[in-house]
């Protein structure tokens, strides 16, 4: 394989096998819903954990205005962060180094979120969070950060990040079309040159072609061997709605991550993308379809 796998918090991604590790997004409102989740998919054995703090209501409203206080913000971020750590550990009985990874996201409203951020400002924010995070114990901190590759600050980010042990997973989502082939092939060309660790992209198919061309997009891009064949980086590929559910639960066409829902405490589901199926099911799914 062209793309090398990655080590988050003890776990490997993909997972040994080549099974794609599967993460559960924890999208509140609140932060004690999203340590309800989080304790849900510790127990249901999510390999990823990916807080979704434009989503919580402690985080605050994320958007420019006046203009965006991004060490204020940050400070606001780190705290959700801190919370849902100490909720982490509660979980799972463990120490630090053994608790369930944690991938920090923060999605704009321009890619489906609801942090309404221009570009200047979602890098402001994701600077400053960092800077918050020099400060942290190694252990404590998130073994990853996403950024939206379309924001135009993300070899900046993957610089400061890797200065601090952190990995980037940049990503692009399309809520409307799949794009052509070329098209995606050389977004995840410019993630890796970016530096990111691993590149993601998430799509809207119109047709049963979409999700054939985006499962394709996927395999070249992670079983090329010859120069050039690929980004040189685990990918996480995935065709959104109901159409698209069989790319989440495909392990061989090499995607290394994909995302589940779990419940709450209150049984309620809250899927950060359309698609997005019960953890116990893609586990399943990924089992009975394992190459």
């Amino acid at each position: 394989m062209s793309a090398t796998s990655l080590t988050w918090g003890g776990r490997s991604i993909p997972c040994p096998g080549g099974l794609p590790a599967v993460a559960v997004s924890l999208t509140g409102p609140r932060l004690a819903h999203a340590r309800a989740q989080a304790r849900s998919a510790v127990d249901a054995g999510a390999d990823v954990l990916e807080l979704r703090v434009d989503l919580l209501e402690e985080a605050g409203a994320l958007a420019a205005s006046d203009p965006l206080d991004a060490a204020a913000a940050a400070a606001r971020v780190l705290e959700c962060l801190r919370g849902l750590g100490e909720a982490i550990d509660a979980a799972d009985g463990a120490d630090a180094d053994g608790s369930a990874p944690v991938l920090l996201t923060c999605r704009t409203a321009a890619e489906g979120g609801r942090a309404r951020l221009d570009d200047a400002a979602y890098g402001a924010l994701l600077c400053s969070v960092l800077d918050g995070l020099a400060d942290w114990a190694p252990e404590r901190r998130p073994a990853a950060i996403d950024v939206e590759v379309q924001r135009g600050c993300l070899r900046r980010v993957c610089a400061q990040a890797h200065g601090l042990g952190i990995d980037v997973v940049a990503s692009f989502h399309d809520f409307e079309a799949t794009p052509a082939d070329e098209v995606l092939e050389e977004v995840l060309a410019r993630m890796a040159c970016e530096g990111a660790d691993l590149a993601k992209i998430a799509v809207w198919p119109t047709s049963a072609d979409d999700v054939a061309r985006l499962l394709g997009v996927c395999a070249r891009a992670t079983a090329g061997t010859g120069e050039g064949a690929g980004p040189g980086v685990p990918v996480a590929a995935m065709s959104m709605g109901a159409l698209g559910a069989v790319s989440r639960v495909a392990p061989a066409f090499g995607s290394a991550l994909t995302f589940a829902v779990v419940p709450d405490e209150q049984g309620e589901t809250r899927a950060s993308a359309p698609g997005q199926m019960p953890i116990q099911d893609v586990r399943r799914c990924l089992e009975l379809l394992r190459a």
